[in-house]
C-alpha cells in the first residue's frame, strides 16, 4: 500500500532534512584538517587521483585492487582539479551531501508501508548517528552508507513482489555496493536468506522458483569465492586460511552489543517484537513483512561477517564495517511506532531483559581506546565518560530506553525518537570534538603545517627513501600532500605496508641508490651526499623528523644512525652504519651523564674503552683502515646507562 505525502510541510521536510544534514556535516568535516585513518584514506585518495589524471584504476589485480571503484571515482572529481588543498576542502561538501542522501531511500521506501511522518523519523535517526562523521574522511563509508541502505531496501521490495524487475534493481544495487566495498558481497547471502525467511513467515507460500535470478547469482558468487578468490583483490586472503572460532564468537557478540548500543537500543527491541508479530500473523502488509525479514537477516549475517573478520585481522570493534545496518534498523523502529508500538506481554519483558543482559555482560571498559576510535566513532562518548565508567554509562542508557519501552503509554512513546535523536547527536558532537583533537595533534606533530612543506621547498621531482621507520604511515601522508614525490625507494628488507607503488632495493657498500631525482626526502637518522634544504620536526616518534636533501651527484647514502635520540641521548648502545667507509673516521663528542665507562666498537671489535665519569665532555675518534674495496662499517657506542652526545659525524677519506 503506497502512502502519499498530503501535507506541504511533509513535502518540503525531506529536502530540508538533507540540506540541514549536509550543512552540519560539512561544518564538522571542515574541522578534520588532514588524513588520519591511515593508510586507508591515502590509498583511496591515490586511487582517486590516479583514475582522473591517468585513467588507471586497478580492480582485480595490481596495487590497490580490491579497494573499491565507485568511491575513488567520486572523490577524484574535486581532488584532481586545481590545487589539492582546494579540492580536498571541496570534497568535504560533496561527501556531506552524499552521506545525507541516505535519507532519500529511507523516506521514499518507508512511505510504502508506514505514514510519511514516521519515514522521516527513520531518516532523521539515520542522519544523527556518528557514522555520518565519516563524511569528513576519505573513506568508503561516504558511499556505502546511502548505497547500502538503498540496496537493502531494494532487496526488501524484491522479496515483497518477487518480480523480475525488482530483483534486477536489487541485484544492480548490490553490484553498486560491491563496487564500493568488496565486503558488500554479503548482501547476496542476505537477499537469499531473506527470501527464505519471508517465505517461512508468509501464510501464502509462493513458489521459490520466482527468485531464480537470485539463486543463480548466489551460486555464481559462491563459485567465485571458492574457485577465484583473486577476484576480490586485497581481500583475497580473507577467503583463505583459518579463523579462530572462539575469538570470532566473542567478537560477534561484542559487535552485536555495540550495534544495539550505537543505534540507541530501541530499534533492536522493535525488530524482535515485529519479528514475533510477523510470525504470529499480526502483520498483513507484505512490504512491512519483507523489510522486517531483510533487516533480521542482514543483522545476523553482517554482524557474523564483521566478527569473523575482526577475529583474524583486527581484534577490536569495527563499527564502520556495520554501516549497512543502522538505516534498516531505524526504518524498522519507525515501522514499529507506526504500528502503534506493539508490546505483547510477556514477549516485551523477555526481549528487554535479553537486550539488557547482552549490554551489561559486554566488557565495555576494555573495548574503548584510541586504537578503536578510527573504526568506531561511537566509543568517543564512552571514552569521555571514562574507561572505567563506560559500562555504567551504557547501563544507564539501556535502563532508560528499555524502561520507557516497557512502561510508557503509547501516546508518550512518540517522544522516544526525539530522545534518541538527542542521544545520537550528543554522541556525534562528542565524537566530532574528539576526532578534531586527534587529527589536529597528528597534523601538527607528525605531518607538518603546512602539510605540503616539501612542495614548498622544491617543485622539482623528489624521491622518498624509506628504511623501516615505525611511522610508515608518514610515507602515505607525504605522498598525498606533496604531489612532486614521484618515487618511493625502500631499503631491503623494509617495505612500506599497503598497496603503494615502490621499489625495494639493496643498498650496496658504496651507498649508491638507483634514484634519478635531484631531491630526496628521508628520516633524520639518514645522511646523504648533498645539502639539507628543508626539515620537518616530528614528535613522539623513533626519529627526529624528515629532511629534504638536494643531492650532489648520484644519490648516495652515507650514514644511518640507530638508538640515538633526537637530543643525542642514548639509553641503549648507539649504532652508526657508514657506507664506503674505508679510510674514514667517526668523530664523537660525548657527555657522561649517568655513564662511567664508554666502549666503542668497530664491526663488533672493541677499539676504545674510556672512563669518562666526572668529565664535562669527552672527545673520541674511531679510525677505519684503508681498503681497496668499498665496505660498510658498523660502529657501536656503548654507555652503561644514560649517555649524551653533542657531535656524532663520520668523515670520509
Amino acid at each position: 500500500m503506497v502512502r502519499t505525502l498530503r501535507r506541504p510541510g511533509l513535502v518540503l521536510a525531506l529536502p530540508a532534512l538533507v540540506g540541514v544534514s549536509t550543512l552540519l556535516h560539512w561544518l564538522a568535516g571542515r574541522r578534520i584538517t588532514g588524513l588520519w585513518i591511515m593508510p586507508d584514506e591515502a590509498i583511496y585518495a591515490e586511487r582517486a587521483v590516479s583514475f582522473w589524471r591517468h585513467g588507471h584504476l586497478a580492480l582485480l589485480h595490481g596495487e590497490g585492487a580490491g579497494y573499491g571503484f565507485l568511491y575513488p571515482v567520486l572523490a577524484g572529481i574535486p581532488l584532481s582539479v586545481g590545487r589539492l588543498a582546494t579540492g580536498y576542502a571541496s570534497l568535504k561538501l560533496l561527501q556531506a551531501l552524499a552521506m545525507s542522501l541516505v535519507a532519500v531511500p529511507i523516506s521514499f521506501y518507508g512511505r510504502r508501508f508506514m505514514r510519511p511522518g514516521y519515514a522521516l523519523v527513520a531518516a532523521a535517526l539515520a542522519l544523527a548517528t556518528p557514522l555520518t562523521l565519516y563524511s569528513g574522511f576519505l573513506m568508503t563509508e561516504v558511499l556505502i552508507y546511502p548505497l547500502g541502505a538503498f540496496a537493502l531496501l531494494a532487496i526488501a521490495q524484491a522479496v515483497e513482489t518477487a518480480t523480475l524487475r525488482d530483483q534486477a534493481i536489487a541485484l544492480g544495487a548490490i553490484a553498486l555496493a560491491v563496487l564500493t566495498r568488496v565486503q558488500s558481497v554479503v548482501l547476496v547471502a542476505v537477499f537469499a536468506a531473506a527470501i527464505i525467511v519471508d517465505w517461512l513467515l508468509s501464510r501464502e507460500r509462493r513458489s521459490l522458483r520466482a527468485f531464480w535470478p537470485v539463486w543463480w547469482v548466489l551460486v555464481a558468487a559462491g563459485a567465485a569465492v571458492a574457485a577465484a578468490p583473486g577476484l576480490f583483490g586485497a581481500y583475497e586472503e580473507t577467503l583463505r586460511g583459518h579463523y579462530p572460532l572462539g575469538s570470532a564468537a566473542t567478537l560477534i557478540g561484542e559487535h552485536f552489543s555495540y550495534l544495539v548500543f550505537s543505534t540507541a537500543v530501541a530499534p533492536t527491541v522493535a525488530l524482535v517484537l515485529l519479528l514475533i508479530g510477523v510470525a504470529r500473523g499480526d502483520e498483513r502488509d507484505p512490504g512491512a513483512r519483507a523489510v522486517v525479514s531483510v533487516t533480521a537477516c542482514a543483522t545476523v549475517l553482517v554482524v557474523a561477517q564483521v566478527g569473523l573478520f575482526a577475529a583474524r585481522y583486527a581484534p577490536h570493534l569495527l563499527g564502520r564495517d556495520l554501516a549497512l545496518l543502522p538505516p534498516l534498523l531505524f526504518t524498522v523502529f519507525a515501522l514499529w511506532l507506526d504500528r502503534g508500538a506493539p508490546r505483547p506481554r510477556p514477549a516485551v519483558y523477555f526481549v528487554a531483559l535479553s537486550v539488557l543482559a547482552l549490554l551489561l555482560l559486554t566488557p565495555w571498559n576494555h573495548l574503548i581506546g584510541i586504537e578503536t576510535l578510527p573504526d568506531t566513532f561511537d566509543v568517543a562518548i564512552l571514552d569521555r565518560v571514562g574507561g572505567d565508567r563506560a559500562a555504567w554509562g551504557v547501563a544507564v542508557v539501556a535502563f532508560a530506553i528499555l524502561g520507557a519501552i516497557i512502561t510508557l503509554r503509547r501516546r508518550f512513546l512518540a517522544g522516544l525518537p526525539a530522545a534518541m535523536i538527542v542521544l545520537l547527536i550528543g554522541s556525534s558532537a562528542v565524537a566530532s570534538n574528539e576526532l578534531a583533537d586527534h587529527v589536529g595533534y597528528d597534523q601538527r606533530n607528525l605531518v607538518g603545517i603546512p602539510p605540503d612543506w616539501i612542495t614548498r621547498a622544491t617543485h622539482a621531482p623528489t624521491a622518498y627513501f624509506y628504511d623501516g621507520e615505525s611511522y610508515w604511515n608518514g610515507v602515505w601522508q607525504v605522498r598525498f600532500w606533496n604531489r612532486n614525490i614521484t618515487d618511493v625507494v625502500s631499503a631491503r628488507p623494509a617495505r612500506v605496508p599497503g598497496p603503494m607503488t615502490q621499489r625495494v632495493v639493496h643498498v650496496p657498500p658504496t651507498g649508491r641508490l638507483p634514484i634519478d631525482e635531484r631531491y630526496l626526502v628521508a628520516s633524520d637518522p639518514h645522511s646523504f651526499v648533498g645539502t639539507p634544504i628543508a626539515h620537518l620536526t616530528q614528535f613522539g616518534l623513533d626519529t627526529a623528523g624528515l629532511t629534504v636533501w638536494r643531492l650532489t651527484g648520484p644519490a648516495r647514502l652515507t650514514t644511518v644512525e640507530r638508538g640515538i635520540k633526537p637530543n643525542g641521548d642514548m639509553t641503549e648502545p648507539g649504532v652508526v652504519r657508514a657506507y664506503d667507509c674505508a679510510g674514514g673516521r667517526l668523530e664523537l663528542t660525548l657527555l657522561p651523564k649517568a655513564t662511567s665507562v664508554v666502549t666503542l666498537r668497530l664491526d663488533g671489535r672493541i677499539t676504545t674503552r674510556a672512563r669518562i665519569a666526572g668529565l664535562t665532555y669527552w672527545n673520541g675518534t674511531i679510525f677505519v683502515p684503508r681498503s681497496p674495496r668499498s665496505r660498510v662499517c658498523h660502529f657501536e657506542i656503548d654507555g652503561q646507562n644514560l649517555l649524551g652526545s653533542t657531535h656524532i659525524e663520520f668523515v670520509h677519506r
